[in-house]
Parts: structure tokens; C-alpha cells; sequence
């Protein structure tokens, strides 16, 4: 019969080459936008969409930015997955809305005009860390509606 010692350095060796024998089963945390490019009408409502992972069953927290040319990312609104957290930056309260499900968050941008037209961001936060995963990106550009 083993020590707890010996069983603790069996599972010591055991667990990380358990891990490297089984190739692909730990999966990251990464989100990724459905669409890279989206075309909106003006006055028209538009919805962007991102697909996301992660092995957490903690809090999540899925955010959307909006990025001009030559310009950093600008904060529009989280909302959590699991808990009732949400959050707006204060030009962004009407204008924009998101909904979450356990893979995928999708922002709202209401009556579209021509300067809503940038490039969308999706992130995926776990927990109550300062760590962020962006998703590549949505490119939304906006078509005038000329009657």
C-alpha cells in the first residue's frame, strides 16, 4: 500500500502528462465575430454577433467596443453571462443594446447613420480579472437610404 507522499507524486507526474497525451482537450477562452463585414441601411436597426468559449463556470462578462480609423477602441457596454451585471459608456445607453446566450453575445446599434460605421470589437471577460479577449473584429459599414 502507497504513502499519501507516493500518491501525491504519482498524481504530481500522472496530470501533466495525462494533459500532453490528450491534445486539444484544454481549449483557451477565445470569442470571434460571426461576420467580418456587415452592411447596415440608414434608420435601420443592425445586429452584430460573436460566437465565444470558455471552460469557466464562473462570471462572464462580454463586452463590445467601437473603433475608428486611426483611433483606439472605445468602450460602448458589457453585459455578464451567469449574473445580472451590465454596464453602459453614457452616449451608448440608447443607442445601443447587446443579449447574451451560454456561446454568443450580439450588439444592437438602433437606427443606424453613416458615423456609426467602424469597426466592432467583442471581448470575453471571466471572473473579476483585468484580462480581456478580443475577437477579431466586425467591419459595419452603413448604406444611405435615399428614397
Amino acid at each position: 500500500m502507497r504513502t499519501p507522499e507516493e500518491m501525491m507524486s504519482i498524481k504530481c507526474i500522472f496530470i501533466p502528462l495525462l494533459a500532453l497525451a490528450l491534445p486539444g482537450r484544454v481549449k483557451a477562452d477565445w470569442i470571434r465575430p460571426q461576420e467580418t463585414r456587415v452592411s447596415g441601411m440608414e434608420g435601420k436597426t443592425v445586429s452584430l454577433l460573436c460566437n465565444y468559449y470558455t471552460s469557466s463556470t464562473g462570471y462572464i462578462d462580454l463586452f463590445w467596443y467601437r473603433q475608428y480609423p486611426n483611433q483606439a477602441p472605445e468602450y460602448i457596454l458589457y453585459r455578464g453571462w451567469g449574473y445580472s451585471g451590465k454596464g453602459f459608456a453614457s452616449f451608448a445607453t440608447e443607442k445601443f443594446y447587446s443579449e447574451n446566450t451560454a456561446n454568443t453575445t450580439i450588439l444592437y446599434i438602433r437606427k443606424v447613420v453613416p458615423a456609426d460605421a467602424a469597426l466592432y470589437h467583442c471581448a470575453l471577460r471571466i471572473g473579476n480579472t483585468e484580462k480581456l479577449t478580443f475577437g477579431q473584429g466586425t467591419l459595419l459599414t452603413v448604406s444611405l437610404n435615399i428614397k
